[in-house]
């Protein structure tokens, strides 16, 4: 007699991952649960089972298409007599480690989260909101499809989700336009080769998505808060995004820059084990142990296809979406602007380079006190004053670029900017982030026209100060003189 087939797997085994049957497996309480409850269909005994939101899951997955229909039957019969059946089946899901998922597996996720949506069942928010950090993959076409199918409904019941989904797909389209992988005679239709083909079978109705969100429900779309503009600067020569600009953009450009992005918007634009990684070196790395750690990220994350077009959302994630406790910033632990210089130095396109500067400098841009975060604009301010005795160049650099913003990104507010400038300098200083301006005003290391540059904007309301050697006090008494006086105080 022939032993029983074996169950079919969810996820891709190899050397360095433990079997099935293995209890620290994530496959193993999937298979557990198929065993216990093995009929597809299962009784209504089996309703009350705490074995079947992994055994369904288990059935949903592996399934030969197309899907039967007695699966999501089932799945609403347990969800509509027990309402936290729901929850546990998408808490099933989300275990799975994603990047593992058999591509037969992925696909019936995708599935099953529609399942979710159609129902508006407990829990699928936080899986959709997952799968969102797992784009582009094969069936991310499956997933545009299951937002725009329920845009209105998540308008109104679930809208930071929704405007996860528009950054997500907008932050998608803007990196593939700007880097578009090119094809191999050598490709073997790999998993990356997919992706892409997938992407570009999809692109028109990524682009169709984003533009009615931002007719439709500009609302939700503020949520995103100024990162939206960010975005939509970037993908300012696509033709459909042109009409939106004149019609709709420009008018509300200035009332949107004044809203702060938030954490969880910044973290939608990176993977999920991009988030974890970084987050392991900012919070357990030691100083003059980073390299090795800097080196395992660049492999994992940054040398891939694609992958140097993400350190501008890197860098606004680690300046918006992780702020460290007084605890962690004292315990020796790699800082945040670090991390930053790090990436943008690891940069070998230029137009990664002025993107990353761009996220870094973003919320000087529009800094109000009161409204905006010190925290969002510390990592530029320590980034320049820590590199000027070794690494002059960077300071100089990340100056000139300052300049260049305030002078140009938006010279119809360009006025505001530099107010918004003057008013995060001053803050920085009042907040002893850095105790004065004197590195960067009085650094004979840095190039003399940016120095009396910088003097010069700091006291603008009084154009004599400028010329003024650091520490000559002045009799004209406002903000700006105040601000220089901390500046090259001796």
């Amino acid at each position: 007699m022939l032993p029983p087939p074996s169950p079919p797997r969810l996820l891709a085994g190899g050397d360095h991952h433990p079997s099935p049957t293995s209890t620290s497996s994530p496959e193993h309480p999937f298979l557990s649960a198929h065993l216990l409850l093995p009929s597809p269909s299962p009784s209504p005994a089996d309703l009350s089972s705490p074995h079947l939101p992994h055994a369904l899951a288990f059935a949903f997955l592996t399934q030969p298409s197309p899907l039967p229909r007695h699966l999501p039957v089932a799945l609403h019969a347990a969800g509509a007599r027990f309402p936290a059946f729901y929850q546990a089946f998408a808490s099933a899901l989300l275990s799975l480690p994603f990047p593992l998922l058999l591509p037969h597996p992925r696909a019936r996720l995708l599935v099953a989260a529609s399942e979710l949506a159609r129902a508006a069942a407990p829990g699928f928010a936080p899986l959709l909101g997952s799968l969102l950090r797992r784009v582009p993959f094969p069936g991310d076409a499956r997933l545009l499809e299951i937002f725009t199918q329920h845009a209105s409904f998540l308008a109104d019941e679930e809208p930071q989700l929704l405007a996860s989904a528009i950054f997500a797909f907008l932050r998608l389209l803007a990196r593939n336009r700007l880097s578009p992988v090119p094809s191999s005679a050598e490709c073997k239709d790999c998993e990356e080769c997919r992706s892409t083909k997938s992407l570009e079978e999809c692109r028109g109705r990524l682009v169709s998505f984003c533009v009615s969100m931002l007719r439709d429900h500009f609302h939700v779309c503020a949520l995103i808060g100024r990162d939206l503009v960010r975005c939509l600067h970037e993908l300012a020569l696509v033709p459909e995004f042109q009409p939106l600009w004149r019609e709709l953009i420009l008018d509300r450009v200035g009332d949107v820059c004044r809203m702060n992005t938030p954490g969880w918007c910044t973290a939608v634009a990176i993977t999920a084990e991009m988030e974890t990684q970084l987050l392991f070196m900012m919070n357990n790395v030691k100083w003059g142990d980073q390299k090795r750690y800097q080196l395992w990220f660049a492999r994992k994350q940054l040398i891939v296809p694609g992958g140097e077009e993400r350190i501008p959302d890197i860098v606004r994630f680690i300046c918006c979406g992780y702020h460290p406790t007084n605890e962690v910033m004292q315990s020796g632990v790699i800082a945040r602007w670090a991390v930053i210089g790090w990436l943008l130095t690891g940069c070998s396109k230029g137009y990664v380079v002025a993107n990353a500067k761009l996220a870094l400098f973003y919320d000087w841009l529009f800094f109000e006190e009161g409204r905006g975060s010190v925290m969002n604009i510390e990592p530029a301010m320590l980034l320049m004053v820590n590199s000027v005795s070794q690494y002059a160049d960077i300071t100089n650099i990340l100056l000139e670029f300052l300049f260049l913003l305030i002078d140009n990104y938006d010279v119809r507010r360009k006025e505001a900017i530099a107010r918004c400038v003057r008013g995060a300098f001053r803050l920085l200083v009042q907040k002893r982030v850095v105790p004065s301006l004197e590195p960067l005003t009085c650094c004979e290391k840095l190039s003399p026209l940016l120095r009396q540059k910088l003097v010069a904007f700091l006291s603008s309301s009084n154009p004599g100060a400028a010329e003024d050697s650091c520490g000559k006090p002045t009799d004209v008494v406002s903000k700006e003189t105040e601000l220089k006086k901390s500046v090259c105080s001796s």
